[in-house]
């Protein structure tokens, strides 16, 4: 038996027919994998975005942060610093939260102009997994197995399939996000007249329910007053974080460990001595050698033996008359 981890790559794809879409502020438009994939493109992963929040067109200034509440100026600082550049200690008491540099404006605050865009179709869209695996030891170097090799393998599943599989509510995920593991478990039985090896898709839901939260932006220069001036726009997303990975188990009956197993087990019976007997002496090469040294002729000792007995025969009556007679 040998455990082996492989390769896989995932994609996203969607019905040809009906796409999905995204809901922005009430409009309706078509999604496909370049809009709902940030980053489009990554190792053994895939981030879906379910629901996106986009602030445009920000820039590093001073602007109030609503995640710093104030009521007076004393309340507004950075790391106990109340100078420039990071904080400057003013509370802007209309809003009731301190000024301080960095992107602006921040998201949800007067003239943000945040959109927020819902995913919407989810059924209509498809996870592609093309996997690889290679058992070394037992299937030889370079001897890989990949689903894209010709076998009768299922590479594509529906979202909801994938999502029912990890047992997580497709309405929760939408709203919330999760972080789910994919994995190609491949069962193995290598060797001549072996069936098949095909892979089988395992969903965890290693998020426990925790959802997943991401942020990314794309930056760009805008003239000012004939001046190019850095901006960004900023998207706060959270949707279907992917995991993928391939990993099996492969058998193969090794003839040579039957072999060896059967001389074990018959070593440790009875049998075994008698065995070897029989098959050193008709089997083997020299077993006309081994018949003359098994077996050796000794001379014969009857009469000596008999010899012995007659003597110890008469030690015991010399000393039994002896003792008769009171000798000592």
């Amino acid at each position: 038996m040998e455990l082996s981890h492989g390769t896989v790559a995932v994609t996203l794809s969607h019905n040809p027919n009906i796409s999905a879409y995204m809901v922005t502020n009430g409009v309706v438009s078509a999604a496909d994998e370049a809009d709902l994939v940030q980053p489009l493109k990554e190792g053994a992963a895939l981030f879906l975005a379910t629901t996106r929040a986009t602030t445009p067109m920000q820039k590093l200034g001073n602007c109030t942060d609503p995640s710093t509440s104030c009521r007076h100026d004393a309340d507004c600082s950075v790391g106990g610093h109340t100078d420039p550049p990071l904080s400057y200690g003013i509370c802007d008491e209309s809003s009731g939260y301190c000024i301080t540099q960095g992107w602006c404006p921040k998201p949800y605050t007067a003239g943000a102009n945040t959109q927020v865009s819902q995913l919407d179709g989810i059924e209509h869209l498809a996870i592609t997994l093309i996997g690889t695996i290679d058992f070394p030891r037992l299937g030889g170097k370079n001897n890989w197995m990949t689903t894209e090799d010709g076998r009768n393998a299922k590479v594509t599943w529906s979202l909801p399939t994938v999502l029912k599989r990890g047992g997580v509510d497709q309405v929760e995920v939408t709203a919330s996000g999760a972080v789910l593991s994919l994995v190609l478990k491949w069962s193995c039985q290598l060797g001549p007249g072996s069936k098949e090896c095909l892979p089988a898709l395992k969903v965890y839901d290693i998020g426990k329910g925790a959802g997943f939260y991401n942020e990314y932006a794309q930056y760009y220069q805008q003239s000012e007053g004939g001046t190019p001036v850095l901006h960004r726009d900023l998207n706060q997303a959270r949707g279907i974080r992917l995991l993928v990975s391939s990993r099996g188990v492969a058998r193969k009956i090794d003839a040579y460990a039957c072999v060896l197993q059967l001389f074990v087990a018959l070593a440790l019976i009875p049998i075994a001595s008698m065995l070897a007997d029989l098959i050193m002496q008709n089997l083997f090469s020299e077993r006309r050698h081994y018949r003359e040294y098994k077996t050796e002729t000794t001379p014969d000792f009857s009469d000596v033996r008999a010899k012995v007995e007659q003597m110890e025969k008469h030690t015991k009556s010399q000393n039994a008359k002896r003792l008769e007679y009171g000798e000592e």
